[in-house]
C-alpha cells in the first residue's frame, strides 16, 4: 500500500511518501480503507521521537475515519463497505480496563495507532469491532475522522473534571484541535467557559465556538484575570489543562479551593514543578484524562448527526502534503484541526 513514512526520527522532512505492507489481520478483526486521518500534536511528538513504543519505520496517524475493506470470520457487527471512525487504541476486550469501560487504558491489545500498531497516513490499517463504530452517511470522513480524538478528549475531560451546570471551566490551548471543540463541548454542557490562547487573532473564533470569556496569554500566566471573572474572586471549579508544562503554574493557581485540574496534553514533554502546599490547602484534585472510549465516541456520532456539535476543521490536505501539515501545525497558524485525505 501507499503510506507516508517514518524512518528517521527528526523534523517534517522525516515524512516520506513511500511503500508499505498491507496490515495483516486476524479472524476477529477486519481491514479498512482510510478515507482520512487528522493530524494531532501527538503526531508531531511521536515523529520527533518522543514514545519509546513507537519502532521505525513507523506509519503515524490515529484520527481514522474510512471504509471496511475485508472482514475477519468473526466479525458480526460490521460488513464490506461500512463506514466507520476508529477509537485511537485497539483493546484486547478482557482485560480489567475493559471489562470496566475504560479500554482507553488497555494495554494488552494491539496498541495505539500510529505507535505500536500501523496508522492512517496509510491506505489501510486494521481494526476491531471494539474500536470501531458506523459513521452515519450524514457525517463526512473528514469529520468523522477527528471524533475520537480531537472532539472524544475533551468530551472525556470535561467528564472527568465532574463539573455541573454554570460552573465555570478555564480551557488552555483553548485554538487547537482539542480545545476549540472542548468549548463547544462546554457550551453544550452549560458551563461558563474561559478560552485561554496565545493571540488576539483566535479572540472571535473561539467566542464564536461558545467561549463566556477569552484571555490572551502569550506568556502563559492567566491566573488572576480567571479569579477576577469568577464567583468570589475564588477561581474556576475546574481547569482542563491541554497545553501542558507552559501553562501548568498558572493554571493550578487559577482553580479554586476544591477544583479540579484535568490533564489532557503536555506539548513539552517533561517534568512539571509543583508545590504540594498549594495542593494540599486548597484540596485541589489533579486528574489524568487519556482518550475518550468506544461509549463516548458512540454519543459523540449522535450530538454530531444531529449537528448539536459541529467540529471545527481549520484545512482539509492531501495526505501527500502531510510534511506540510506538520509544519503548519508547529507554525501554530491553524484553528482546529487539520484533516489528511486519501484520493
Amino acid at each position: 500500500m501507499d503510506a507516508i513514512v517514518v524512518s528517521q526520527f527528526g523534523g517534517p522532512d522525516s515524512l516520506k511518501q513511500g511503500r508499505a505492507d498491507r496490515p495483516s489481520f486476524r479472524p476477529n478483526q477486519m481491514i479498512v480503507r482510510v478515507a482520512a486521518c487528522g493530524v494531532c500534536g501527538h503526531d508531531l511528538l511521536n515523529r520527533a521521537g518522543q514514545f519509546a513504543s513507537t519502532r521505525l519505520p513507523a506509519i503515524l496517524g490515529h484520527e481514522i475515519a474510512g471504509t471496511v475493506d475485508e472482514i475477519g470470520a468473526l466479525v458480526s457487527r460490521f460488513k464490506i463497505g461500512d463506514r466507520v471512525a476508529l477509537m485511537q487504541r485497539q483493546p484486547c476486550g478482557v482485560c480489567r480496563s475493559c471489562r470496566d469501560g475504560r479500554e482507553n487504558l488497555c494495554r494488552s491489545g494491539d496498541g495505539f495507532y500510529g505507535e505500536q500498531t500501523p496508522g492512517g497516513y496509510g491506505q489501510f490499517v486494521a481494526a476491531s469491532e471494539r474500536n470501531a463504530v458506523l459513521l452515519p452517511i450524514e457525517i463526512p470522513f473528514h469529520i468523522g475522522a477527528v471524533l475520537s480524538c480531537a472532539v472524544g478528549t475533551g468530551f472525556r475531560a470535561l467528564l472527568r473534571a465532574g463539573v455541573h451546570v454554570g460552573d465555570m471551566v478555564v480551557i488552555t490551548g483553548a485554538s487547537g484541535g482539542v480545545g476549540i471543540n472542548t468549548v463547544q463541548i462546554a457550551r453544550l454542557m452549560g458551563l461558563s467557559t474561559i478560552a485561554i490562547t496565545a493571540s488576539d487573532s483566535k479572540i472571535d473564533v473561539l467566542r464564536a465556538a461558545g467561549a463566556d470569556h477569552v484571555i490572551v496569554a502569550p506568556t502563559f500566566k492567566f491566573h488572576d484575570q480567571v479569579r477576577a471573572l469568577s464567583a468570589g474572586k475564588e477561581g474556576a471549579a475546574a481547569v482542563i489543562e491541554i497545553t501542558g508544562a507552559p501553562t501548568f503554574n498558572s493554571s493550578i493557581r487559577a482553580l479554586r479551593p476544591g477544583g479540579r485540574m484535568v490533564l489532557v496534553g503536555n506539548v513539552d514533554p517533561g517534568n512539571v514543578a509543583l508545590n504540594p502546599a498549594v495542593a494540599i490547602l486548597k484540596e485541589i484534585e489533579l486528574i489524568g484524562s487519556a482518550h475518550a472510549v468506544l461509549a463516548d465516541l458512540r454519543q459523540i456520532v449522535d450530538l454530531v448527526k444531529i449537528k448539536r456539535l459541529l467540529p471545527i476543521i481549520a484545512a482539509t490536505m492531501p495526505v501527500e502534503e502531510a510534511a506540510a501539515a506538520h509544519r503548519k501545525m508547529e507554525n501554530r497558524s491553524t484553528v482546529g484541526r487539520i484533516v489528511l485525505t486519501h484520493g
